[in-house]
């Protein structure tokens, strides 16, 4: 994806283009509802560049290009901006605490939903992150000599713990809500491995394998609670890396995913791997389940954050608890381009170049 237009083109359309966003929201205002007590607050607002990539931190609105990002606080006030030089940048969250990164890079920025900002220097080009609710973060990089190295750092950027592998490819880790172990995940043989760490020792002291599994996600999902999402299943473990559960897709594809605050699991499934999702699957941390739905038309964005969850489709939203019953949807919303839930059930609606927050 590239920004649209370049240069000349930018600086003359931005100001029109901006108008036509703006006008496009207040229709979306006026035409939408969300319950019969629904209230707009908030305004964002934001270069339109058509690789923008948008993620909550906090309450607040993180924006990311290969411009730079763009941080709002939860009413709309302006933050922070910083121009990274990251190509096609990527951004996790969790609470208050957010990374950013870029495949190309070997450098990492660690940010707060306070506007401040570290910048981190990486062992070799960056694969992925995890931040915690602490503010400890976990970065992956390519490094020379090796198959990967994994490090994570402290809130002030401090490297305190690395891994380096030599036989097998790294491929997501999380870092647990005490701050206290590191759970990396990687590609062994035909199959994958997880392993814990405890951050006061190298070695590694309990692991689980899955000799014919592929899994490309890891994470807490509260307590000790970890979580392995593959494109065939997701397996549930405890904090001693002993399966819980496992939950099979049963022949349906994966969509799309989003994990909650609550420790909650919420799955897009669809019958056809070209297909549109078909149902939605909620999931508590052991793996037992919650809710499910039968998709009306094309899923095209989840979030999730506390007990509730917002699905976006062409042309509307809606916001769900996590049994997935509706409390509330937006209608006559074509031109949303994402919708980031907060905990209270709110939801930033994006927009172009604009933003406005949504309350039921």
């Amino acid at each position: 994806m590239k920004p649209v237009g370049k240069g000349i083109l930018r600086a003359l359309g931005g100001l029109f283009i901006l108008l036509l966003v703006v006008l496009a929201v207040v229709g979306i205002v006026q035409s939408g509802s969300i319950g019969e007590k629904a209230e707009t607050t908030a305004a964002f607002s934001f270069d339109p560049y058509s690789e923008n990539r948008f993620t909550l931190l906090g309450r607040g609105l993180l924006v990311t290009s290969d411009a730079g990002l763009t941080l709002f606080d939860e009413a709309g006030k302006l933050l922070l901006t910083r121009t990274t030089g990251y190509d096609d940048p990527l951004a996790v969250s969790r609470g208050g605490y957010a990374a950013v990164w870029s495949q190309e890079s070997s450098q990492a920025l660690m940010l707060t939903a306070e506007g401040d900002a570290v910048e981190l220097s990486l062992s070799g080009s960056a694969i992925t992150a995890k931040v915690s609710e602490g503010g400890w973060g976990v970065f992956l990089a390519r490094e020379s000599g090796s198959k990967g190295a994994v490090t994570v750092h402290k809130p002030d950027g401090q490297a305190v713990y690395r891994v380096r592998l030599g036989s097998s490819y790294p491929v997501d880790a999380d870092i647990s809500p005490d701050n206290g172990s590191l759970a990396l995940l990687t590609l062994q043989g035909s199959g994958s491995h997880l392993g814990l760490y405890s951050l006061s020792q190298e070695e590694e002291l309990r692991s689980w394998t899955g000799e014919d599994d592929l899994f490309f996600e890891l994470d807490y999902l509260g307590g000790n609670a970890l979580l392995l999402l593959g494109t065939d299943q997701a397996v549930f473990l405890d904090g001693q890396c002993q399966p819980v559960s496992t939950f099979d897709y049963g022949g349906e594809y994966l969509k799309d995913y989003s994990v909650t605050g609550e420790g909650c699991l919420i799955l897009a499934l669809g019958k056809l791997r070209s297909g549109s999702a078909a149902r939605l699957i909620s999931l508590d941390r052991e793996g037992r389940l919650l809710g499910s739905l039968e998709v009306q038309g094309e899923v095209e964005g989840l979030s999730a954050a506390g007990r509730w969850i917002a699905v976006r489709y062409p042309d509307r939203v809606i916001l769900c608890d996590q049994e997935l019953k509706e409390k509330g949807s937006l209608e006559n919303a074509s031109g949303v381009q994402a919708a980031l839930v907060r905990d209270d059930g709110s939801a930033i609606l994006v927009s172009g170049g604009s933003a406005t927050v949504y309350t039921p």
